[in-house]
């Protein structure tokens, strides 16, 4: 895959590289990582001047563009990037040509004046040290200035437009619910709401603010929430068996409490949300969550939805045993026990769970003596792709990976390895490896790559693919991002999702219009930060995890 620096804001185009010696990084940090605290920090950051000069300063706008009444490429500066110098407050400009927030720094050099923080991305960034800093550091003035700053943007941006960002459409293909159901969570708008953190929760909230987008999960859950729903379960045809309809009991707990959740999230309300009893359920489960560490989230996302996966596969496990009246192994003869086994391996793979985001991966391995293959099938819920500098093309080149840590020719001659795609889920989540294991550290790739907004996954398909057809293109469309910014210490976690058209329904599945992949508008949210972004800051994002839908 491709990889370039890790910032927008490149250091060739603020200052020269100085040549003092650098100071040494955090043991936990890598060549690849950012987000240290420099020694300038303590000089260069006053809250009180920034408060004095942002309060009474326009928001958003180069104050030296101002003055000259400039206009860069047609548009005012204030739609441009904008660093805030976190000594005086100065907020300038950083376009290339024009560089007030550079011209600022070197025109006050002896005072200090290093440090500023850009307001599209919240990045740091010190001129001195030519390198971005961590905002989640122990350095409490520089901490509380961001804080600050990005609590003015968002009363100040509220001020014009509501806290809730939502996008209008066209009324969805869903029936009215029958009487005496809930209604099913709007569709004709959908916003955005903010996330309340509850200590270090940020892994948290980012992966469900891309949950919170995900259609097909708020469609599936919203139809399975209740006790008595009615599930067909119909086994393959060798075991000679005729459909059977279930009942399925009440949701366990952490499943309800996601429903719960998914409908605040989608109710026209005011936000933020409060995740505390979905969080708190999802501890009661994997305690490893609770306390006030900073946790991972991709690993955050496959206990989420593992342990759905068990509370629902326990709930049709129970509707099939009440549809024999509850056998017992005293009770039951052994063609009872037989069915039962049957509709249970059919009927556990029906949690919406699975037929959202659970496919398979077919390892293949071939003997290049004796030419003998040997194949795994494997479920995945998402693929870890690792960041890999030789490599320069798109990053899902490296699911086809030839022989493990290393190049064939110098490890292994006598086998060879393929990893391919055997069955597609609707939702396929990618994970780039930004963490690994560097002797005794975990060290952090913070490098940025490029990564598509449609995905064609049929060349990284099988041929016995289950639900491709041959020589067809399999097109997916990117609608959510978990990003990870700072080192390891000091990171940060985020999300972009894509408020777009309500996906229709084509069958059995739910999948988006072709036609509408370049609809809808990117939104970034960070915690209780919610703004609008355009499609460029999206693509320069630091990337974690990527969310994909499959397209019509």
């Amino acid at each position: 895959m491709r990889l370039k620096d890790p910032f927008s804001l490149k250091a060739a185009d603020m200052t020269k590289r100085t040549n003092k010696p650098r100071k040494p990084r955090d043991e936990e940090s890598s060549d690849e990582v950012s987000g240290l605290t420099c020694q300038h920090v303590s000089k260069a950051v006053d809250l009180s001047s920034v408060k004095k000069s942002v309060l009474s300063s326009v928001w958003l706008v180069c104050s030296e563009c101002l003055k000259e009444r400039t206009m860069i490429e047609g548009e005012p500066a204030a739609s441009h990037d904008i660093l805030v110098c976190l000594k005086c407050g100065f907020q300038g400009c950083n376009q290339s040509g024009v560089q007030h927030a550079v011209r600022h720094h070197q025109a006050f050099h002896p005072e200090s004046h290093c440090i500023t923080i850009s307001l599209s991305t919240w990045k740091a960034w010190c001129f001195e040290c030519n390198e971005e800093l961590s905002t989640h550091c122990n350095k409490k003035a520089l901490a509380q200035t961001v804080d600050f700053l990005q609590k003015h943007s968002v009363k100040t941006m509220s001020a014009a437009s509501p806290n809730i960002i939502k996008l209008r459409e066209e009324p969805s293909d869903y029936t009215d619910p029958p009487r005496g159901k809930s209604p099913a969570i709007n569709s004709t708008l959908v916003p955005v709401k903010g996330i309340n953190n509850l200590g270090n929760t940020c892994f948290f909230n980012a992966v469900m603010q891309n949950l919170s987008q995900t259609h097909m999960l708020i469609n599936l859950i919203q139809e399975v929430k209740e006790k008595g729903y009615k599930l067909r379960i119909c086994p393959p045809v060798e075991t000679k068996l005729g459909p059977l309809m279930v009942t399925l009991p009440s949701p366990e707990p952490l499943t309800a409490a996601m429903f719960f959740f998914l409908q605040s999230m989608k109710d026209p309300g005011k936000g933020p949300v409060n995740p505390k009893v979905l969080f708190n359920q999802l501890c009661q489960k994997a305690p490893r969550f609770k306390g006030y560490q900073q946790q991972d989230s991709q690993e955050l996302l496959h206990y989420l939805l593992d342990s759905i996966r068990v509370e629902e596969t326990k709930r049709v496990k129970a509707g099939i045993l009440k549809a024999f009246n509850n056998p017992t192994e005293k009770t039951a003869d052994e063609e009872t026990k037989r069915q039962v086994k049957a509709y249970g391996k059919e009927g556990v793979k029906m949690n919406f769970v699975d037929r959202i985001f659970v496919g398979e991966l077919t390892n293949t391995i071939m003997c290049e003596e004796c030419e003998h293959i040997s194949t795994v099938k494997e479920a995945f819920i998402d693929i870890s792709l690792p960041i890999i500098e030789e490599r320069v093309s798109f990053c899902t080149s490296s699911i086809v990976i030839i022989v493990e840590d290393n190049k064939v020719e110098k490890v292994y001659t006598s086998a060879r390895k393929q990893m391919l795609i055997s069955c597609l889920p609707p939702v396929i989540t990618l994970h780039l490896k930004r963490f690994h294991q560097a002797g005794m550290n975990l060290r952090k790739v913070n490098r940025h790559v490029d990564f598509p907004l449609t995905l064609d996954l049929a060349p990284f398909c099988s041929a016995s693919c289950k639900n491709l057809a041959a020589e067809e293109r399999v097109l997916y469309s990117l609608y959510g991002i978990v990003e990870h910014s700072g080192s390891m210490r000091g990171g940060h976690y985020a999300a972009y999702v894509k408020v777009r058209p309500p996906q229709k329904k084509i069958g059995s599945k739910t999948l988006m219009e072709a036609s509408s992949s370049s609809q809808g508008q990117w939104v970034y949210v960070s915690d209780t930060t919610v703004q609008t972004v355009p499609e460029s800051r999206v693509l320069n994002s630091q990337a974690y995890l990527l969310f994909y839908e499959e397209m019509l």
